[in-house]
């Protein structure tokens, strides 16, 4: 009787920590709006603010709050996750008019603009001024310091 019990007991603890994983699961799925004129079939947005729009559209609350409770260098840690997906789907790499809005602005490498967005959606967050200017420098500036690197 106490094999059965005990039996029973870790398959409700299995079925419990199941339905937990599913959970989490869902915190993390990305919802984005469908524009069929896209080559990904997805919305591309057309500027920073535009994609602070759209993810909080496409992100569950439950992620949005996980983001805003944590500190802004916590944002690094959604840099291969959603950061990636943000890269591959709006067009980071090809000629997307995201992309393009980067460019004209200076920004060139499809991972500091990904940063860029996920830095300034937590000062959006967070009630917290931008700088793109100041962000925007720090990349200019890392990317001089490699050319010289190189050249040396």
């Amino acid at each position: 009787m106490k094999k059965i019990i005990f039996l029973v007991f870790c398959s409700l603890i299995c079925l419990l920590n199941l339905d937990a994983r599913a959970q989490e699961g869902e915190k993390y799925k990305i919802k984005p709006s469908e524009d069929k004129s896209s080559p990904a079939g997805i919305y591309i947005p057309e500027n920073l603010n535009d994609c602070f729009t759209e993810l909080k559209r496409m992100l569950s609350p439950e992620l949005i709050k996980e983001m805003q409770a944590g500190a802004e260098a916590d944002m690094a840690k959604y840099h291969h996750g959603l950061g990636m997906w943000i890269r591959n789907n709006w067009g980071l790499w090809s000629g997307s008019r995201l992309k393009t809005y980067f460019n004209n602005l200076e920004v060139r490498h499809p991972d500091d603009m990904s940063s860029i967005i996920l830095d300034s959606l937590w000062r959006t967050l967070n009630n917290k001024p931008i700088k793109l200017e100041e962000q925007i420098k720090y990349y200019q500036d890392y990317w001089k310091k490699v050319k010289e690197q190189k050249k040396n």
